[in-house]
């Protein structure tokens, strides 16, 4: 009987104990079991850190890489740092130069008398004392064209300006593509890398596109169409927010939260959320929450966000404030 269990043993301990009695065998192999399943349960263990491991690796690379899009995008020509001027507008006529009897005045670089701008119904027309770039290619003095012709840029040295419009804002925006500041290395503080505030949400279309009216940073208030709201929870207790849709098709969120004017900008800050798939199941990534250009410059027209936009809870998840220099001081 001995023998017959004795060969049946998954370790073939005929060869290695063969004088062993049988209690001895039996407390090896309890022994042997024990420790095969420990280290199965280590190995089980490891296994499954390494997975997390390398989730929360590539949730840290894809947010490092946003990051460092969102930073260039700030330094590029279309960015918000360079900006040297903004200068809103109506129907009628304006002045332009460095002199202060201008009804424009730009920076102490131009002459003191630049030129003229008219707009009369959709036609815009630039009169100027000196010569001018326009769209970087030919020098003219005077032009005209449509007030919706958005490829319309004049330049000067290092500046340069255009007709821009913002929701409920036309205005003269003003760059200087070699701002000074442009060289200082801008510092942007985060919190920390947050999984747990990553939700899935739920967007319910609203029957009738629902139409807004929102205040800016300057107080011009705008109409905003709002296609429906997304719905999310934060520890079991739910949650609303109004996007409207950006011109990348990409939903558009102006929000506040109660770490507004302490940790974060007082006016809110910006998210975006990719569109909702076919059942209405969307992303909200709050890691990914970034200041309105106005904490860098005041020639800026951030849109505020709305009482239904405004969380009661603190989310501690993206950029927080900045606290450094505005690079629009230089200009202003």
């Amino acid at each position: 009987m001995f023998f017959e269990w004795y060969n049946f043993s998954i370790f073939s301990f005929i060869e290695l104990f063969t004088l062993v009695n049988t209690k001895k065998i039996i407390n090896n192999l309890i022994l042997n079991i024990l420790i095969f399943i420990n280290i199965m349960k280590i190995k089980i263990l490891l296994f499954f850190l390494l997975i997390i491991s390398c989730s929360d690796s590539s949730f840290k690379e894809e947010l490092d890489e946003w990051k460092s899009k969102r930073y260039n995008a700030l330094f590029a020509e279309d960015g918000y740092l360079n900006l040297a001027g903004l200068f809103l507008l109506e129907s009628g006529s304006y002045t332009m130069g460095s002199s202060d009897l201008n009804d424009f005045i730009f920076p102490s670089d131009f002459p003191e008398k630049l030129g003229v701008l008219n707009i009369i119904d959709s036609v815009v027309s630039f009169e100027y004392l000196i010569e001018v770039n326009y769209k970087d290619s030919i020098s003219i003095k005077k032009t005209s064209y449509h007030i919706n012709d958005k490829n319309v840029y004049f330049s000067w040295k290092t500046f340069r300006w255009y007709i821009h419009s913002d929701p409920g804002v036309m205005s003269i925006r003003l760059r200087d593509l070699r701002h000074p500041m442009l060289d200082e290395k801008l510092k942007i503080d985060f919190f920390q890398p947050n999984k747990n505030l990553v939700f899935n949400g739920k967007f319910i279309k609203y029957d009738l596109i629902k139409f807004q009216r929102t205040n800016n940073i300057i107080g011009a208030t705008f109409s905003e169409q709002i296609p429906g709201i997304i719905k999310f929870k934060i520890k079991n207790k739910e949650f609303s927010l109004e996007p409207t849709i950006a011109p990348s098709g990409n939903f558009f969120i102006v929000f506040a939260d109660e770490t507004n004017g302490k940790e974060t900008y007082g006016g809110g800050r910006f998210l975006y959320v990719n569109p909702p798939d076919n059942n209405g199941n969307v992303l909200i990534n709050f890691n990914k929450a970034y200041n309105p250009p106005c904490v860098f410059s005041s020639f800026t027209t951030c849109p505020l966000p709305s009482a239904f936009n405004t969380l009661d809870i603190s989310i501690n998840a993206g950029e927080k404030m900045y606290n450094g220099k505005l690079y629009s001081s230089i200009y202003e």
